[in-house]
C-alpha cells in the first residue's frame, strides 16, 4: 500500500471510530437539563451498590453529560414515620425522612431524585392496611416535596422481602417513573 493510501485508510478509520463513539454516547437516558441526581432511601440505598452501578454505567457510556450522583440513603429510614417497639434495642426509633428531607433538598439541589422506600415501612410484619396507608401518605408527601423543590422524582420499588427463606431482599428495586406513568 502506498503512503497516501495508508494515510487515507488511517484517517477513514479514525473518522469511523470517532463517529461510532459519538453515536454511542449521544442518547443519554437522562435529559440534558439533569446535572445532579440524588438517591434517597434506606440501607439498601445507603449500601450504594445500585447507585454505584448506575453511576459507573452513565459515566462510561455518556461521559459528556457530566452528571453528579449523590447517595443520601440512611439505614433503617422510613417514609411512613413508623417504627417498631424495641428498634435498635430500644435506643431510638427508626429515622423518619420527614425530619431531614427539606435539608437534603436544600443542600443537594437535585434535578432528579431516585427514591427507594418500603422495606422498613412494613416493620417486617404481615401486611396491614393502616401501615400501608402511612406508607402511601409518606410516598405522596415525598413526591410532592421533591416536585415543589423543582426536581423530577423516580420511585423505585423496594426489593421483595422473603420471610420464608430466612428473611432478606431477593430482587433489585424496580423503576417507577411517576412523570411518564
Amino acid at each position: 500500500m502506498t503512503t497516501i493510501r495508508r494515510l487515507i485508510v488511517a484517517v477513514s478509520l479514525v473518522f469511523l471510530v470517532s463517529l461510532a463513539g459519538s453515536l454511542c454516547y449521544a442518547q443519554s437516558p437522562f435529559p440534558a437539563s439533569v446535572h445532579r441526581v440524588v438517591f434517597l432511601g434506606n440501607s439498601i440505598t445507603y449500601a450504594g451498590a445500585y447507585v454505584t452501578d448506575i453511576d459507573a454505567y452513565i459515566s462510561t457510556h455518556y461521559p459528556k453529560q457530566g452528571l453528579e450522583f449523590i447517595n443520601v440513603g440512611l439505614p433503617s429510614e422510613t417514609v411512613s414515620g413508623l417504627s417498631e417497639d424495641g428498634h435498635a434495642d430500644g435506643k431510638f426509633p427508626r429515622p423518619d425522612l420527614h425530619e431531614r428531607l427539606a435539608r437534603v433538598l436544600a443542600l443537594t439541589k437535585p434535578d432528579l431524585v431516585f427514591a427507594c422506600y418500603g422495606m422498613n415501612d412494613g416493620i417486617y410484619l404481615p401486611f396491614d392496611q393502616s401501615r400501608f396507608q402511612k406508607f402511601r401518605e409518606g410516598i405522596n408527601w415525598l413526591h410532592n416535596e421533591v416536585v415543589k423543590a423543582g426536581a423530577r422524582i423516580i420511585h423505585l420499588t423496594p426489593p421483595i422481602y422473603d420471610d420464608l427463606k430466612g428473611g432478606g431482599p431477593v430482587t433489585l428495586p424496580y423503576l417507577i417513573d411517576t412523570q411518564t406513568g
